[in-house]
């Protein structure tokens, strides 16, 4: 038997490069910062998650079936194929063809939006701070390609002639759905599509915001960076930058490309630094810094953290304010949200010679699905 080909469920971006890439003609957008969802468009609505062909039902680790997924699709998936389980009166908004966008709470809200949207069952008034943006419709062809999806958190493999049938087959379930190509079609060609698909912008599903860069390649990156400080100085984190030629292609290439001004990853929590009075302000008996490991590399987190997250429990409280400034790597770290072993995301500007992140800090707590 052939081995099948890696693919990831959704497009991924990789990180722009000013020394590699070039930008005249791109769209640029905002990177929002909240969670990545794919829209079927409402074929898989009602049924159990375990029927549907890319539904992620089993760990990646062992091959077994998932101690806990949640029982009924909505036809929104995560980017690891996990139903989204979202109210009926912010489904019914949506239109009748595949999306691709990210769930919004606002700038700065990202704990916000995996709050309401990793809940089993949804609460109404934390779903209306949630905004639907939408910046691809992937064509069917490419959307089903077969392949082998492989990751720490999703083992699947596609094979696009039984998906098709499979579709096929739910046909009756939305009759009036809309691919924006049955092969491929160019990210131009999408956003024709769906201005028309999302007829007007509503509370909840809007079309995000592109903006063309021209076709002189010094001017284009001129207004890439204008529009990059405009996000930053309003609290963004990034832009994205798309080829308006590529297509939509699930895995991770240079027609999309990500760009920010820090660099980001994940570290693994193995201890922490006793909290100290000093001019910042009185954190004795709290967290001073985490001390995460990355690649190899040991290093704090001192920065980034607000005083709820530096907060301990009594015990490891009363231990911190009589040793201010030691370390702790205990198999607890008598926080609640940070303990041995759990996962954080860190921003750094980029790498020393011995490759240790500089300027990190604390961004948030990894979220697992």
């Amino acid at each position: 038997m052939a081995k099948s080909r890696r693919r990831e469920f959704l497009q991924l971006a990789n990180t722009y490069d000013p020394d590699k890439h070039t930008v005249a003609g791109c769209y640029v957008s905002e990177k929002m910062d909240g969670g990545r969802c794919f829209w079927d468009g409402g074929v898989t609505r009602g049924l159990p998650t375990k029927d549907v062909p890319w539904a992620s039902v089993s760990d990646p680790k062992n091959g077994k079936p998932k101690s806990k997924v949640k029982s009924e699709a909505t036809g929104l998936w995560s980017r690891y194929g996990n139903p989204i389980v979202a109210p009926d009166w912010f489904l019914n908004q949506l239109p009748c063809c595949p999306l691709d966008g990210e769930l919004w709470a606002g700038r700065g809200k990202f704990q916000v939006c995996m709050s309401a949207t990793r809940k089993d069952v949804p609460v109404d008034e934390e779903w209306r701070q949630i905004k639907y943006a939408v910046y691809s419709s992937p064509p069917m062809g490419c959307l089903f390609a077969s392949g082998e999806i492989k990751n720490a958190n999703m083992h699947v493999t596609i094979d696009d002639e039984s998906v098709t049938k499979w579709l096929l087959s739910h046909r009756d379930r939305v009759p009036d759905m809309q691919f924006s190509a049955t092969k491929s079609c160019s990210f131009a060609e999408e956003l024709a599509f769906l201005n028309a698909a999302i007829e007007s912008e509503n509370d909840h599903v809007l079309l995000h915001r592109q903006i063309r860069l021209g076709d002189n390649e010094a001017e284009a990156r001129e207004l890439l960076e204008q529009y990059l400080a405009g996000i930053l100085d309003q609290g963004g984190e990034g832009v994205m930058i798309r080829d308006p030629s590529v297509c939509w292609t699930p895995k991770r290439h240079n027609g999309i490309l990500k760009y920010k001004p820090f660099l980001d990853d994940e570290a693994t929590v193995i201890g922490f630094v006793a909290g100290e009075e000093g001019k910042t302000g009185n954190l004795l008996g709290h967290i001073g810094a985490l001390i995460v490991e990355w690649n190899g590399v040991e290093f704090r987190l001192g920065t980034g953290m607000t005083f709820q997250e530096r907060r301990l429990t009594d015990v490891a409280h009363k231990w911190a304010a009589a040793h201010p400034g030691e370390e702790c790597r205990e198999q607890t770290s008598g926080n609640h949200r940070f303990y041995i072993g759990s996962k954080v995301t860190f921003k750094y500007r980029e790498l020393t010679d011995d490759g240790v992140p500089k300027e990190a800090r604390y961004w948030r707590v990894r979220v697992v699905e």
